[in-house]
């Protein structure tokens, strides 16, 4: 037993002092240990489970109709149980630069709702944490459970136009390109047959030309912006001619933008249309592959002369003469532009046509019958649009795609009606009103102070159109274009020429309602009968039409309608570039 006499001086003693402060503290000094080394470890393990789920998004993406299996099988892969998936939401893409990148995602279809296919994923997974000390803690561990979010997209486009095709440029074609053409502009166009040819076979990178002409216009905002605008047809032109694929086709665009020097307007707005990228800010086309793909220059300029307000009337009618006859096109009217002449984007939601087209013809057959001049017969003639419509993008799973692939366009081509007679005055306005048979009434073309009349009045057996799946790619009759290689077209149709069409119209002049002559109880030498000189008149107009529409105006027209990117009764089709969308994050 110590002495009581040293009691005090272990009192005053601080040589063990310490032991008790490791008492009161050490258990805290383990448990910040043990909650560093436990945070640790979960944001180590928060980070490697954001990565696989990253990756499990990206497999998932390249086929939504697969998407959970992916996932579970890349999960797999990465060393996770695949039970850790929580959910798999499919959803679209909305390529808006005005949308935050959780916004991009829409998994109600109803923001971006385009086709209604799945384009993005979104995956969810989840796991507890690593922990070695501060599950101890029961309901009060600080340290969550793991969990991560991904979401990623992939995106399949093609570009596609609807034309004539690939045009037989011969100095009659050559005519009526400067002659319409340089109608609707206003000018003397004045190209060359080497000119025209160049247009025909030259294209355009779609996505510098947009570039280029956002720059020359002063668009700085969305590449919808800038199809929404009024441009004029100089610039378009010279924008062009920065994106051709040829110093030819360059020149030649520089050389029709020098002769445009009035100022021509031409409305963007359902010219072109740009899908899922028409959000995304202009001049990044190279970053915004889904605008890779080529226009024809060509189709480019006479599309855009259509979208003008330019107009032909009697005063610079285009004619021609034929053995003391004349064709007057005076007038041409398009119709709604309801659907772009170019259009980029996904299968289901990208489509493109021509013009609904009216032209008016006055053929003056300047025939002196039984002494009695014949005034001009009208003609008009109805061409309904031809339609292309993206239904399939195939993208093969090889390392050619841009070889391999398939793109599927289900392709119309459009009704085409003749009328001879008169058309009501609203007819050739823009954009054209409907029209059918009843609304032509018998034209007058003879009149002998009222006692001799001829009036006219013939409907056509319609050109009827056709229409069907076009494949281009592997197996199909066109193949895909990139810019600076156009691709082969793939054609529809029922084989009709502007010929067939016109024939029939000459043929239904000899039916009782077709031409209608009123004669009085006249001598008419060297007819003394009405029934007689109704039939006379009656040889005597049709022959001479029939000669007429058949040796001038068929291929007057032909050429016309050629010179507009159009062909009777057929659909010439091209693909003018398709890219298989890789998986990104967004």
């Amino acid at each position: 037993m110590m002495p009581l006499r040293r009691l005090p001086a272990l009192w005053h003693d601080r040589r063990a002092s310490v032991v008790p402060m490791v008492a009161a503290f050490g258990a805290a000094l383990v448990g910040a240990m043990g909650f560093a080394l436990d945070a640790g470890l979960y944001y180590a393990g928060s980070r490697d489970l954001r990565a696989a789920t990253e990756s499990a998004a990206l497999a998932a993406a390249m086929y939504p109709a697969q998407a959970e299996a992916r996932a579970r099988d890349s999960l797999s892969r990465n060393g996770y149980d695949p039970a850790i998936l929580r959910s798999v939401e499919l959803g679209r893409y909305c390529a808006d630069a005005a949308l935050s990148s959780p916004q991009r995602f829409d998994a109600s279809f109803t923001r971006c709702p385009g086709n209604g296919q799945s384009t993005a994923v979104r995956i969810r997974t989840g796991k507890p944490s690593r922990q070695f000390f501060t599950r101890v803690l029961g309901g009060a561990d600080p340290i969550p459970d793991l969990s991560a979010t991904a979401t990623a997209a992939r995106i399949d486009e093609a570009g596609v136009g609807v034309s004539s095709g690939i045009l037989t440029v011969t100095n009659a074609l050559v005519n009526s390109v400067n002659d319409l053409l340089g109608a609707l502009l206003g000018i003397k166009l004045q190209l060359g047959a080497n000119d025209v040819q160049t247009l025909a076979n030259g294209y355009v990178d779609a996505g510098r030309f947009f570039d280029a002409l956002a720059a020359r216009v002063g668009e700085t905002g969305t590449y919808g912006a800038l199809t929404s605008r009024t441009v004029d047809l100089r610039a378009l032109m010279l924008a062009a001619a920065e994106a051709a694929d040829q110093p030819a086709t360059a020149a030649t665009l520089n050389l029709v933008a020098g002769r445009i020097t009035n100022g021509y307007p031409v409305p963007l707005q359902g010219l072109f249309g740009l899908g899922v990228w028409k959000n995304m800010p202009v001049g990044e086309a190279n970053e915004q592959p889904g605008l890779r793909a080529g226009i024809n220059a060509y189709q480019l300029f006479t599309f855009a002369v259509q979208a003008g307000e330019g107009s032909i009337d009697l005063t610079d009618a285009i004619s021609r003469v034929a053995a003391g006859s004349t064709i007057r096109l005076a007038a041409v009217a398009t119709g709604p532009i309801d659907r772009p002449r170019f259009s980029f984007g996904p299968a289901g939601e990208t489509s493109a046509s021509t013009s609904a087209l009216r032209l008016q013809l006055n053929l003056g057959l300047n025939l002196n019958i039984l002494g009695i001049s014949v005034g001009a017969v009208p003609v008009l003639i109805d061409v309904a649009a031809a339609r292309a419509d993206v239904s399939a993008i195939d993208c093969a799973s090889t390392a050619e795609q841009a070889r391999d692939s398939r793109v599927s366009v289900l392709a119309s081509s459009g009704l085409v009606n003749a009328y001879i007679g008169q058309a009501p005055a609203s007819a050739m306005t823009r954009p054209m009103p409907p029209l059918s048979a009843s609304d032509i009434a018998p034209a007058r073309i003879l009149n002998v102070l009222n006692l001799i009349t001829a009036d006219v009045r013939a409907i056509a057996q319609p050109v009827t159109g056709n229409s069907g799946t076009l494949v281009f790619g592997p197996g199909g009759p066109g193949t895909i274009g990139r810019p600076g290689t156009p691709g082969a077209a793939a054609s529809i149709g029922n084989g009709a020429q502007t010929g067939t069409l016109l024939t029939s119209l000459t043929n239904s002049l000899g039916a009782p309602s077709g031409i209608q002559v009123k004669a009085l109880d006249l001598c008419l030498w060297p007819v003394c009968d009405a029934t007689a000189t109704r039939s006379q008149l009656l040889g005597a107009i049709t022959a001479p039409l029939g000669a007429l529409l058949g040796s001038t105006a068929d291929p007057l027209l032909d050429n016309l309608l050629a010179a507009l990117g159009i062909q009777l009764g057929h659909a010439t089709v091209w693909v003018t570039g398709a890219r298989c969308g890789v998986p990104v994050l967004i």
